[in-house]
């Protein structure tokens, strides 16, 4: 029996044009899938999957912004906000979905800006909205969503030849995940050579220290890996997940092979030092971009649902792991996701002329 099946969808409307992305967001009845979804002409729409029903939310006007060039989509925990950029976009904005308005406009300097995803990211802390945003290439600030009012105030670090600054942090902020209960932020961010370094840090500290995102005492280096923006996901409030190529420096010898050579998804516990469990055998990631003049980035994702860890992307095949043996359990080399629905648990393929497919897995 196949564990993985298709679910019936009706077709899209026509007038949603062609699509480019799309990203899960809450729904507004139990069982439904709802997306948002981007076309070529920069339109953002809410899409109902079981009815097919589709309404228009807005048209995304950002600087430079290329609906045709990777997007990344964040949407609030709640589903009343989106956050929107092209992934190595300088510019981005955040909509209000339920007034169908634009509610600020963001921006991060020029450094190298085309090389790493926009960092951004929701998070809800004390009756707060609050986005976590890149405001240059080594910085990171909060603001009140509702308020504009921005929660991490400080100078801007220097750094010359002469002195250092001791919150200065040599360091490209990249694609951020918050965890699920607000307690922690992950960034994949990555530092000259190049390579990539996964960073995390307590987010109620933060909004005490805002300098805890540069070198506060809650910031760990969990793991150096040759790609950066790689898939990361949280697999409970304080463990996170991250697929990459093995660093012989922080896996015991029982658990790497030769260094470089063999990908892996490492479990770390924020409570703990160290790491968890190492799932090997794991696919490599394929960050070869389909548009000439793209820079390289992994293209493939994984997400948590109780103690299965799914696995998919481009040219990776589906599949499916146990997080408490550290088993594989199933393998599909036929379909290839793009986005996992937590809320209906769905995965969702998008072929942008014929609309979306769905898949459930049968456990």
């Amino acid at each position: 029996m196949m564990p993985f099946h298709h679910v019936s969808l009706p077709d899209l409307p026509q007038t949603m044009g062609r699509l480019t992305a799309i990203h899960p967001v809450k729904g507004g009845s139990q069982g439904s899938i709802t997306l948002l979804a981007l076309n070529t002409q920069a339109e953002l729409w809410r899409l109902e999957l079981y009815s097919g029903n589709a309404e228009l939310c807005t048209r995304i006007c950002i600087p430079d912004f290329n609906p045709m060039q990777p997007v990344q989509i964040v949407t609030s925990p709640d589903g009343k906000y989106v956050a929107i950029s092209n992934r190595f976009g300088r510019h981005a904005a955040v909509y209000d979905l339920i007034h169908a308005q634009e509610k600020i406009q963001l921006s991060r300097d020029e450094y190298h800006y085309d090389k790493s995803m926009f960092p951004l990211a929701f998070v809800h802390q004390d009756g707060m909205c609050i986005l976590v945003h890149g405001t240059e290439w080594n910085r990171l600030d909060l603001t009140d969503i509702e308020t504009g009012r921005l929660l991490t105030a400080r100078p801007s670090p220097v750094y010359n030849n002469e002195s250092k600054d001791e919150h200065y942090l040599d360091y490209f902020h990249g694609r951020l995940l918050a965890s699920p209960e607000g307690k922690w932020m992950a960034d994949t961010g990555w530092v000259w050579a190049p390579l990539g370094v996964v960073r995390t840090w307590s987010l109620s500290d933060w909004l005490l220290n805002p300098w805890e995102s540069e070198n506060g005492p809650s910031v760990r280096h969990l793991w150096q890996t040759i790609d950066w923006d790689g898939p990361i996901c949280w697999t409970g409030p304080d463990t996170l997940a991250v697929w990459g190529q093995m660093d012989a420096d922080l896996l015991e010898e029982d658990d790497w092979g030769e260094e470089g050579v063999e990908p892996a998804v490492v479990l770390f516990d924020m409570t703990q030092p160290g790491y968890r469990r190492v799932l090997s055998a794991i696919p490599p990631l394929n960050c070869k971009p389909d548009e000439y003049g793209i820079y390289p980035y992994p293209q493939a994702d994984m997400t948590a649902c109780g103690d299965r860890l799914f696995l998919w992307g481009k040219e990776v095949p589906l599949q499916v792991w146990r997080l408490s043996s550290g088993v594989r359990e199933y393998i599909d080399t036929e379909r290839f996701p793009l986005i996992y629905h937590q809320e209906a648990g769905i995965f969702i393929e998008l072929n942008p002329d014929s609309g979306c497919t769905a898949l459930s897995y049968d456990e």
